[in-house]
């Protein structure tokens, strides 16, 4: 890949910002250093993550901060738990940091999440980095401050509204992944021109095939106008009072497929992507969506190689009963984002059940 000027987005929620850089390959101890200068460190990683990666962040962190350690965790929805909050508290408290120590997250949405909610909650609240390494958490977990851990009940029921101080997105990272990884960060970055911007939806189709690819500087600069987005959004209404409620178009169904596949059969890009498609048919009943926006959201799923049916047939009546545990309910109502048109979001509730039923039937592999 071709390095590339360094970009950044301005997050300002209340009175308070932080900076998003991205860049390609961009990462270094002068970077890193000014973050954790002289505090105690702990890093937070993907077991995943490539040796000669983990090594080089370890090292820049470990030269500049006054003590360092580091907890490997497995990047998995089971464990998105309390065990591994624990975890990260039971070192930190062993260990003694103080509320002037920095967590630093470097891996995946889950990791991304782990972190924050374990910064949020140690000490009521310490300094925190990300350093995402897949798509999905580049244009996602990284940005607007959610952090969660799961229940047996449903996904993201425990967490807090928790800013980090910084969040650095290199592009060089995405080349450890599996296609199936950059296509589950596609359907976000997809997402966010649907909801908002019609310009940057119409300019991902143009370039999709550079984008699969990864090719520079195309690809720097599809994160930076999704972040771009999302960040509009998350600092007008950080804890989801009002409009950052659209960037759960698809959500509902979504996380409902998520809980019937057991967490499984599909990642949260895929589930989400089914989600939009249910959301898409919800959208033509209820705010008269033309039959163009649809097929044009199908199209550009299609055409970037994102799946558009489920991998099995799903009872209906299993899937709206799934969706039940969704978080964002308002009283027993479910909540619903939906499209006037490609750009344009609102969110709806109050809708029959025999109207959900009928935009998942037309929309997914049903019984």
């Amino acid at each position: 890949m071709n390095k590339m000027k360094l970009e950044t987005v301005e997050i300002s929620i209340n009175e308070n910002s932080y900076h998003i850089e991205i860049g390609n390959n961009f990462l270094s101890e002068e970077i890193l250093s000014y973050l954790v200068k002289k505090k105690e460190v702990l890093l937070v990683y993907d077991k995943n993550i490539p040796s000669s990666t983990l090594s080089k962040i370890e090292s820049f962190l470990n030269s500049s901060s006054s003590e360092f350690l580091k907890v490997e965790l497995e990047a998995s929805e089971e464990n998105k738990s309390q065990a591994s909050i624990d975890t990260i508290h039971n070192l930190l408290l062993e260990k003694g940091f103080s509320r002037q120590c920095v967590l630093v997250g470097l891996g995946g949405g889950i990791i991304c999440d782990l972190c924050g909610f374990a910064a949020a909650t140690y000490q009521r609240g310490v300094d925190f980095v990300l350093i995402p390494t897949t798509l999905l958490a580049q244009v996602d977990a990284s940005v607007g401050g959610k952090t969660a851990i799961n229940h047996p009940k449903g996904k993201n029921m425990i967490g807090s509204f928790h800013q980090p101080v910084k969040v650095l997105i290199d592009s060089s990272f995405l080349s450890t992944l599996s296609e199936r990884e950059i296509k589950s960060g596609m359907v976000e970055m997809i997402k966010h021109g649907i909801i908002e911007d019609e310009d940057y939806f119409n300019w991902l189709e143009e370039n999709l095939d550079q984008i699969s690819k990864l090719e520079e500087p195309i690809m720097c600069e599809a994160i930076k106008r999704s972040v771009e987005i999302k960040s509009n959004i998350v600092s007008q209404d950080e804890k989801e009072s009002g409009i950052r409620a659209i960037l759960n178009f698809g959500h509902t169904f979504g996380h409902g497929i998520e809980l019937i596949g057991k967490y499984k059969e599909y990642n949260h890009g895929e589930a989400v992507a089914l989600g939009i498609l249910s959301a898409s048919k919800l959208s033509q009943m209820t705010e008269g969506l033309s039959s163009e926006c649809v097929e044009r959201i199908y199209s550009v799923f299609s055409k970037a190689g994102i799946r558009t049916t489920t991998l099995t047939e799903i009872n209906a009546e299993d899937l709206y009963l799934a969706m039940q545990s969704d978080k964002k309910k308002q009283g027993k109502d479910l909540n619903f984002i939906v499209l006037e048109k490609i750009g344009k979001a609102k969110k709806i509730n109050g809708l029959s059940k025999e109207k959900v039923l009928k935009a998942i039937k037309t929309s997914l592999f049903t019984s």
